[in-house]
């Protein structure tokens, strides 16, 4: 008897925790998602990747992207897409997160924190030529035009 109702409490504590996790939205779970040419320029060297994680706090967002063999000693600019919003600038819309130049070897990373109201959003990158700028979408995370985005996290 005493067996028997030990395997029902830990039977219904492994089922509180399955339904916990399914029902508590993961903080912590990062998601890597390759940079990728955009089909405007198929043949662009290199590409990279981009690591979007939440957290608790007040920057609750964590991004770091990084450009792997892409043009040496080049600058790009770099958008944060949040629901398909640019959201990258002080003021908002439309401005980029961030300008990098590459290294000698094509290569630069960045990482920032920034603030996303609580929720369920889909999140992108999208990665232009800050000189001569011309808007066009050269690096994007895989998926970027899929409904979902690149990447999804909830965020407390």
């Amino acid at each position: 008897m005493a067996s028997q109702m030990k395997r029902l409490v830990i039977a219904l504590g492994a089922s509180l925790l399955m339904v916990a996790a399914l029902v508590s939205p993961a903080l912590g779970a990062a998601q890597k998602v390759n940079l990728v040419p955009a089909a405007a320029f198929p043949s662009a060297p290199g590409g990279g990747f981009v690591v979007f994680n939440n957290s608790a706090g007040p920057n609750n967002l964590h991004v770091t992207v990084a450009l792997k063999g892409v043009s040496p000693s080049t600058a790009y600019r770099i958008y944060l897409f949040v629901d398909t919003t640019a959201s990258g600038g002080v003021d908002g819309i439309g401005k980029p997160l961030a300008t990098v130049i590459t290294n000698r070897q094509g290569n630069a990373t960045f990482h920032v924190n920034r603030r996303v109201a609580p929720g369920t959003h889909h999140l992108g990158i999208d990665v232009v030529l800050a000189s001569p700028f011309t808007g066009a979408d050269l690096y994007l995370t895989k998926d970027f035009y899929a409904p979902g985005m690149s990447a999804t996290l909830t965020f407390k």
